[in-house]
C-alpha cells in the first residue's frame, strides 16, 4: 500500500470513529452515505477498526444509574515493569479504564463502586498487588462530565427490561434487536422502541470508545487543576475546553480533574493554555494517555451477542 493510500485509510478511519462517537448505533448504509465511500468500503474498516481492538462501541450509561456511587481517579506508581502491574489492576471488576500514562505516575486506574466500604476494599487491593509501589487517590465530589456524556437517570424511569437492555448495550452497543430482544425476553419491535427511548432521553450514550496507543489519530491527555476558592463556578468554564471528554470535581491533591482529546499537540497545548489563564486556576498538572489497557464502562459480566451486518 502507497503512502497516499494509509493516509486516506487513516483519515477514513478518523471520520468514522468520529461519527460512531456521535452515534454508535448508526447503520453501515447511513455512515457510508455520509462519509461519501462505498458499503463494502466502510464494512471493511469497520471489521477493522473492532477486530484489531482500536475501537469498540458500547453503551455508555452514568454510574448512579447502575448503582455506583463511588467512584476515585487513582494514580500508581511500580517498582516492577508498568505493563504486568497494569494487567494485574485490570483484572480488578470494579476498574473500569486503567491506562499507562507519562510523567509521575507510569498507571492510571479509575474505580467505580457501589459505595464507599467497596471503595476503600478495591484501594486495598490495589495496594496489595505485586509491583504496586505507591498509590495517590482523588475521590470523585461530582462527576461533572462522563464518558459519552450520558445523563442521570431517577430508578422510577427505568424498569427491569430497561435494565436488561442495557446490560447489553454495555457489553456491545451495535447489537442486534433480535440479540437484544433474546437477551431481555421481549420481541424485537419492543426492544427498539425501549432502547429509542433510552438513547433520545440520554440514558444511555451509545459510542465508540478508542483508546490511546491502538494507532488511534488523536492524543489523550489528561489533566488536574487546583483552584483558589471555590470550584463551582469554574467548572462551568471548564467544560467548554475544545475536545474535553471528562471531567470531575475531586477531594485530593486536585480540585478538577479532566481528559482532552485532540487531533494533535499543538491543539493539546491550546486546551491547556486556555486552562491555565483562566483566574481561578493556581496549578495546572498533565500526563498524557499512552496505552490504554482496558476501558469497560459495565458492572455486569460479558453477554453473549452477534454483530449484525446491518442494524
Amino acid at each position: 500500500m502507497t503512502a497516499s493510500a494509509i493516509s486516506g485509510t487513516h483519515t477514513l478511519d478518523a471520520r468514522i470513529l468520529e461519527e460512531l462517537r456521535i452515534d454508535g448505533r448508526i447503520g453501515r448504509n447511513e455512515l457510508a452515505a455520509k462519509l461519501g465511500a462505498s458499503r463494502p468500503t466502510i464494512s471493511k474498516r469497520l471489521n477493522t477498526l473492532f477486530t484489531s481492538g482500536r475501537a469498540q462501541v458500547v453503551g455508555i450509561v452514568h454510574p448512579s444509574t447502575i448503582g455506583l456511587e463511588a467512584l476515585a481517579h487513582v494514580s500508581i506508581s511500580v517498582d516492577q515493569p508498568v505493563r504486568q502491574v497494569a494487567g494485574r489492576v485490570a483484572a480488578l471488576p470494579d476498574i473500569p479504564y486503567v491506562s499507562l500514562t507519562s510523567g509521575r505516575y507510569p498507571l492510571v486506574a479509575e474505580i467505580r463502586t457501589q459505595g464507599p466500604p467497596q471503595l476503600a476494599a478495591t484501594l486495598d487491593q490495589i495496594r496489595s498487588i505485586d509491583g504496586v509501589r505507591d498509590t495517590n487517590t482523588l475521590f470523585y465530589s461530582d462527576l461533572i462530565i462522563d464518558v459519552g456524556r450520558p445523563e442521570r437517570a431517577s430508578a422510577a424511569s427505568i424498569d427491569a427490561l430497561d435494565n436488561r437492555l442495557l446490560e447489553v448495550l454495555q457489553e456491545d452497543g451495535r447489537a442486534s434487536y433480535a440479540t437484544l430482544a433474546a437477551a431481555a425476553g421481549t420481541s424485537p419491535g419492543t426492544a427498539r422502541l425501549r432502547v429509542k427511548r433510552l438513547i433520545d432521553e440520554h440514558i444511555v450514550r451509545v459510542a465508540a470508545l478508542s483508546g490511546a496507543g491502538h494507532g488511534d489519530t488523536e492524543y489523550a491527555v489528561g489533566f488536574g487543576v487546583r483552584a483558589s476558592g471555590r470550584t463551582a463556578g469554574l467548572a462551568p468554564l471548564l467544560a467548554e475546553l475544545s475536545g474535553l471528554r471528562f471531567l470531575a470535581a475531586t477531594i485530593g491533591r486536585f480540585d478538577l480533574v479532566g481528559t482532552v482529546h485532540a487531533a494533535a499537540l499543538a491543539d493539546v497545548v491550546a486546551a491547556l493554555d486556555t486552562l491555565r489563564a483562566l483566574r481561578p486556576v493556581l496549578e495546572v498538572d498533565s500526563w498524557v494517555h499512552l496505552v490504554t489497557v482496558k476501558e469497560r464502562y459495565s458492572n455486569v459480566p460479558p453477554l453473549p451477542t452477534v454483530r449484525p451486518e446491518e442494524l
